[in-house]
């Protein structure tokens, strides 16, 4: 004889199973395609970092783009299954970094 207060429990860790479960399939590593897009992305938002720094009176040299990495592009995403690798994270900063000082977006593979 099961309680109703018994099936809630059993049907609650049935669903965290399950959501276990399905969330560590699709962490995966991330393909060379995403990884094209993302550092456009992170070029195109050194631009736009760029023109936010003019208007904020900051000169946007190096070490000053690098200190507002994180505040605009919120850092390089996880191209491995739960962190990203150094590599990554340095290659995602570099195309933030030289755009956010040319004012141009570096484009993968240009």
């Amino acid at each position: 004889m099961t309680t109703k207060w018994g099936r809630t429990v059993a049907a609650a860790a049935a669903g965290a199973v399950v959501l276990l479960i399905s969330s560590c399939s699709m962490m995966t590593m991330m393909s060379d395609e995403q990884k094209v897009v993302e550092l456009r992305r992170a070029g195109e938002l050194g631009a736009q970092a760029h023109v936010t720094l003019l208007t904020e009176l900051t000169v946007p040299t190096p070490e000053t783009c690098l200190d507002n990495l994180k505040r605009f592009s919120g850092g390089a995403p996880w191209d491995e299954p739960y962190s990203a690798t150094a590599d990554w994270i340095s290659l995602h900063g570099d195309y933030f970094v030289d755009s956010c000082v040319s004012g141009k977006p570096r484009i993968p593979n240009e």
